[in-house]
């Protein structure tokens, strides 16, 4: 079959298998999971046929990080090809690993790799823009497996006037809106972003943002402060055994990103290195030790959520919101749930994971590059202009047969 008529021929398909490919801003490595999705919007119908994780290699993650703060041209130029082959990799040891073969996927949704996000409109060259920059190329990875890959989304929501994120809020709508019950779909993953689903939402109804840090500033400090024998806290068991100094949570949560208002999204621009290193030079005149640190940035994960969710949605919308979901690594973070939980029970939300609707939280962002890439097929616009500020909705992804 020539490759136009493969094409073609997924394209005029409503039921798929599809493989979701995805690296948040961790860099930990390649979550992988394969489904098939049948039906398009809120009716879309899914079932998990396996999952699989590939851990970067030590080098990988170094070059990312590296690139992602103060990379050359160069390393980003060859990241981009190398990033694109390890994906490559990744879905091809998953489909071994779930005992599927190339032939029976349709096509391939990847995220690839943010390195780089500026979503705040400046004019270069006399033009006013927003950018992005995903590595890990859809095409390296549409060569390295043989299956259509579909790759790049924010870039057309971005060019459309909006900020390319928070990109997973069509998924929530279309997997997680309830008829009778406002749920605020909470992510913690290196950054925290929100979205917010009314009883019975339409589209327009859906909003979403990044909120601040997620784990990024936690995972940061603590490889600073063990010297590298440690990647994160595991399990949040840093946390719980440290205290939290209130007079530097205070400073943090001074922080502009996390008062200012949505539409907003960040990155390792605002919670990077260069964010970390006043803090643990302030945390090392007061002699704090090493588990109040991880305590207290823990802590500026929950009250940055809760200041959030005071300001901006609850203010504004009363007590329709009964649900959080939340999800992403911070659900095995003992410190940040049992903080958050307590916090949310005062303003009578329940708190729920992803995994009590049936998604597994790690593996829950590349089960919506899956989704995406489902409706870019189909030619059906999949970001939502609540959540990014585009002028209108637009179809995301680029297609590499």
């Amino acid at each position: 079959m020539s490759t136009l008529n493969k094409l073609s021929e997924i394209l005029l398909k409503d039921r798929r298998v599809m493989v979701g490919a995805m690296s948040g801003t961790s860099a930990d490595g390649v979550d992988v999971i394969l489904l098939e999705l049948d039906g398009h919007g809120q009716n879309i119908r899914w079932r998990e046929l396996g999952k699989y994780f590939k851990p970067y290699t030590k080098e990988i993650k170094n070059a990312v990080l590296t690139a992602s703060e103060r990379g050359s041209t160069r390393l980003v130029c060859s990241l981009n090809v190398r990033v694109g082959m390890y994906f490559g990799m990744a879905v091809k040891e998953a489909l071994e690993y779930i005992g599927m073969t190339t032939d029976e996927v349709d096509a391939i949704g990847s995220h690839g790799q943010t390195i780089y996000h500026m979503p705040e409109l400046t004019f270069d060259l006399g033009i006013g823009t927003r950018c992005t920059l995903q590595i890990g190329h859809p095409s390296v990875i549409a060569e390295v497996t043989g299956i259509t890959t579909v790759g790049d989304f924010r870039i057309r929501d971005i060019a459309a006037g909006g900020h390319g994120a928070p990109i997973i809020a069509y998924v929530d709508w279309a997997l997680l809106s309830s008829k009778a019950t406002g749920r605020l779909v909470q992510n913690i993953g290196g950054i925290s972003n929100v979205t917010i689903l009314p009883p019975n939402p339409s589209l327009d109804d859906v909003k979403a943002f990044d909120i601040g840090p997620g784990n990024m500033l936690i995972d940061q400090a603590v490889r600073m402060l063990y010297g590298g024998s440690l990647e994160y806290d595991p399990n949040g068991e840093i946390a719980l055994s440290g205290s939290v100094d209130e007079k530097l949570l205070n400073e943090l949560m001074e922080h502009p990103f996390v008062r200012k208002p949505p539409p907003k999204t960040a990155g390792r621009r605002e919670f990077g290195s260069r964010c970390l290193a006043p803090i643990l030079k302030k945390a090392l005149e007061r002699n704090l030790a090493k588990e109040d640190v991880i305590a207290t940035l823990a802590m500026f994960t929950v009250k940055s959520i809760i200041y959030n969710y005071d300001k901006y949605i609850l203010s504004k919308y009363g007590k329709i919101f009964s649900e959080a979901i939340v999800g992403g690594g911070g659900v095995r973070n003992k410190f940040i749930m049992r903080e958050l939980t307590k916090e949310l029970k005062m303003r009578g939300i329940n708190v729920l994971t992803h995994e009590d609707l049936g998604i597994d939280s790690k593996y829950k962002e590349a089960l919506g590059m899956a989704v995406l890439a489902h409706e870019t097929l189909s030619g059906i616009p999949n970001n939502v202009v609540g959540a990014t500020g585009a002028k209108k909705y637009v179809i995301m992804g680029v297609i590499s047969p």
